[in-house]
């Protein structure tokens, strides 16, 4: 294995968002990621697609005789929602594009991220009180898994008055330093010179190893390494490197609390990927209990 001294992460081209997708069943929780897709549009001058899939319901499928007409009504019931969505005031000034396919939700998202060449997809979270707190969604985690660009999720709890713009002024970046939690640093870079944002680069040790009492002593090696790993791709930014001890997600989240983070953002490994328990990852616990959005990149 190569010593992290000796790594450093290559640099890679600047990140463009200049197609994102907004992925929406017309929910009010789905709803609550619009502000940040028409505000992150407007910022990078991007196409802002939005996107209901049309999928079968149970009772087409339970009741096939009835299925076309059951599809002929959601899909004009669907089109009408997408047509007010895409002339609603929070859509003025942006180059809009609607998209109505129907079709099993992963074929479908797939087939336009291929096809419309998307940077970036974002889709709202459904609730966090009770077990949904536990949950992402269904249809997040369909998109989670078949997602191939980076991509933003937005709890219920961000509310956003009307005209309020998005403000990105703290990302927090929690790193494994490995090559995969790497990927996100173009994304992170790109963002943090739009807004002019500070970012935050967090690794959480073991937290058995907190219990050394020569622990902080020992750990400053490796933040120079964090330094020396991430600084070239990082280039003209200039992140706070935090080293801390602890359970991984609860010390992330306490630190994007603390911090008052409007963004974490990381790379994670094909934790996705179907047959992967998901739900037991640093990165799902992140995703359903963070404060803020939540930037992935596999």
């Amino acid at each position: 294995m190569t010593p992290l001294s000796a790594r450093v992460t290559p640099v890679v081209p600047a990140v463009e968002f200049k197609n994102i997708l907004f992925a929406t069943d017309f929910s009010d929780s789905s709803m609550k990621a619009l502000p940040y897709a028409t505000g992150l549009a407007r910022k990078f001058g991007a196409v802002l697609f939005v996107c209901h899939v049309v999928t079968p319901t149970p009772l087409a499928v339970g009741a096939p005789e009835a299925a076309p007409y059951l599809y002929h009504a959601e899909t004009e019931s669907a089109g009408r929602a997408l047509e007010d969505l895409v002339k609603s005031p929070e859509l003025t000034g942006i180059k809009t594009q609607s998209l109505l396919p129907a079709g099993t939700l992963s074929d479908e998202l797939k087939a336009a991220i291929a096809r419309d060449n998307i940077d970036l997809v974002i889709a709202g979270t459904h609730g966090r009180t009770g077990v949904r707190r536990l949950l992402l969604g269904s249809s997040v985690e369909e998109i989670c898994r078949i997602t191939s660009v980076p991509m933003l999720t937005v709890g219920p709890d961000l509310v956003h008055a009307p005209g309020e713009e998005v403000a990105i002024r703290n990302i927090l970046m929690p790193t494994d330093l490995s090559e995969e939690s790497g990927h996100i640093v173009p994304c992170i870079a790109a963002l943090a010179r739009a807004y002019d944002a500070l970012v935050t680069v967090l690794h959480v040790m073991p937290e058995d190893t907190g219990v050394n009492p020569e622990a902080k002593k020992l750990a400053e090696p490796m933040r120079k390494s964090m330094v020396h790993i991430f600084e070239r791709e990082f280039g003209d930014i200039k992140p706070n490197y935090l080293l801390e001890f602890g359970d991984a997600a609860e010390t992330i989240l306490d630190c994007a609390q603390r911090i008052h983070a409007d963004l974490i953002a990381m790379g994670i490994r094909n934790v996705f990927m179907p047959g992967f328990q998901l739900r037991s990852t640093t990165a799902y616990g992140i995703m359903v209990a963070a404060h803020c959005p939540v930037l992935t990149c596999r």
